[in-house]
């Protein structure tokens, strides 16, 4: 008898769960078709990681925790601002276009209580659908 892991949730976390667990067979429980329903496909942010020269995931982890006005854990933010170029590289990987300028360099936004440039975004503010149409085609 086979054990196939069970991932509840069609969402982003769910679904990259799925892909992390692959070749393995998975088994997806969601509340609606997967692509639909799902909170992800409704985000219009784009995804802040450093990916410009002259920045570092630990300068994002600085500016991150300035804006939490110590309400920040800096261990848990310095590991998320570490993994961020290489969920980009991988949403590349499972064709997500981001943005980008006539260099065909990423073109990256500066928002909110960031210092560098560091928000890539697919179609301006589309990012959640275009993420979610790449993973649950991978899936």
């Amino acid at each position: 008898m086979e054990d196939i892991p069970v991932v509840i949730g069609g969402g982003l976390a769910g679904l990259m769960t799925a892909l992390r667990l692959a070749p393995r067979k998975v088994l997806v429980l969601a509340k609606a078709p997967l692509g639909e329903g799902a909170a992800s496909a409704l985000s219009q942010g784009g995804i802040a990681a450093a990916l410009d020269a002259g920045d570092t995931p630990a300068l994002h982890a600085a500016d991150t925790l300035a804006a939490a006005d110590g309400l920040g854990d800096a261990r848990v933010t310095e590991r998320i601002t570490a993994g961020g170029p290489a969920a980009v590289a991988l949403l590349e990987r499972l064709s997500v276009r981001f943005d980008r300028d006539v260099q065909d360099r990423l073109s990256l936004g500066l928002e909110a209580a960031h210092g560098r440039r560091r928000i890539a975004h697919v179609t301006g503010d589309g990012t959640g659908a275009a993420i979610m149409r790449a993973v649950v085609a991978a899936v």
